[in-house]
């Protein structure tokens, strides 16, 4: 992305949620986020690591994770990317990127903008930005009442 594409932020988000592209955008406007050493998302705090199951994480010491966004989505400026993109090969990844991704902020100290609005788990509100864990044919759906009436959630 640095190296091919001119971007103030960069989005990040997985292939199974729901992103209101349009008010992402309203609100970069809006709150003025087209700036440096912001990580701009939903952050979950004191998190502990599990030691079993799906998420198990066996070689990050501490008991609980640094501030990591959760997965729905978030917003990273261009200098923090470049500063992943150049530190890549000594970036240790663990069990998930999200998490990953919190414990190499922590060595950068970005500026955090706290946005409920990137939602952790799979709900539906008229004002969110983005919301995670659907199906082909939940994102299709959603798509279609926006399209339909401008409410993902459903139309009267």
């Amino acid at each position: 992305s640095v190296r091919n594409a001119h971007f103030n932020l960069l989005l990040k988000t997985d292939d199974d949620c729901y992103i209101d592209v349009d008010a992402v955008l309203m609100k970069i406007d809006r709150k003025r986020l087209k700036r440096s050493n912001l990580w701009w998302g939903n952050f979950r705090q004191s998190w502990a690591v599990d030691r079993i199951g799906k998420w198990q994480e066996l070689e990050y010491a501490s008991p609980a994770y640094p501030a990591f966004a959760c997965g729905s989505g978030y917003g990273v400026s261009r200098d923090l990317v470049e500063w992943l993109a150049g530190n890549a090969d000594q970036l240790k990844a663990y069990q998930g990127e999200d998490v990953s991704m919190g414990i190499w902020m922590a060595a950068v100290g970005p500026q955090k903008y706290q946005d409920p609005g990137w939602l952790c788990e799979k709900e539906c509100y008229l004002d969110m930005l983005s919301s995670p864990q659907h199906s082909g044919e939940e994102l299709h759906a959603l798509w279609a009442r926006k399209e339909g009436c401008g409410d993902p959630c459903g139309c009267p």
